[in-house]
């Protein structure tokens, strides 16, 4: 049986598919991501009621939602991602967070090279299209227009923008279950001056 995580609360749920909706934070199966092996309990554990806690504070941190893509060699794969960031403007340079299960973390490790391309609050289709199902079983790139960018990675044309992204080869981070690329950004362009969806507005809105 299969285990999977919620990337927004850590609810775990074990079986063939992820469930509907997670019965601890409420958002729906394309923000839970499978399991690979065991998982580590920290070292300092919380007790339910920490936890519990905790939970509410961390809800207050506020996520964008992307479309991570990566090639390997004549393939291609993306996923939703939440965890983008900017790290420096000079040099302009970028880490995500990619669980080490997921197709998408196998073309990043071979190719080096990802794209990050930035949603509009629109994009509730993207979101579904790209969630849950893995891209071992689904072309998720079928009837969805896009283009290879000087890296190879794919770039969406229904986005606000996009940033091609090399993966510094001395900044990947083993974060447990995921890995965390830290990237200098190679190329970018900004297609529609709009607002960028976010986990939020997506979770009221879906």
């Amino acid at each position: 049986m299969k285990k999977w995580k919620c990337t927004i609360c850590s609810y775990i749920h074990v079986g063939d598919n992820p469930p509907d909706v997670c019965p601890e934070c409420g958002v729906g199966p394309e923000f839970f991501e499978e399991i690979a092996g065991g998982e580590a309990e920290p070292e300092n554990k919380l007790a339910p009621e920490e936890r519990e806690a905790a939970k509410q504070a961390i809800y207050k941190i506020s996520y964008g939602l992307y479309i991570v893509g990566s090639p390997k060699g004549e393939k291609i794969n993306a996923q939703v991602c939440n965890t983008v960031f900017q790290i420096t403007s000079e040099p302009m340079r970028v880490a995500i967070g990619i669980n080490k299960g997921n197709l998408t973390a196998e073309h990043i490790q071979a190719s080096g090279v990802f794209s990050v391309n930035i949603l509009g609050m629109e994009a509730h289709s993207l979101v579904r299209r790209f969630g849950y199902r893995s891209g071992r079983e689904f072309d998720k790139f079928k009837g969805i227009k896009y283009t290879a960018g000087k890296t190879g990675a794919p770039l969406l044309q229904d986005c606000l923008g996009y940033l091609e992204c090399q993966v510094l080869k001395d900044k990947v981070v083993d974060c447990g279950t995921h890995w965390l690329f830290v990237a200098d950004v190679v190329g970018g362009k900004l297609l529609e001056n709009a607002d960028p969806m976010t986990y939020d507005y997506y979770r009221k809105t879906k």
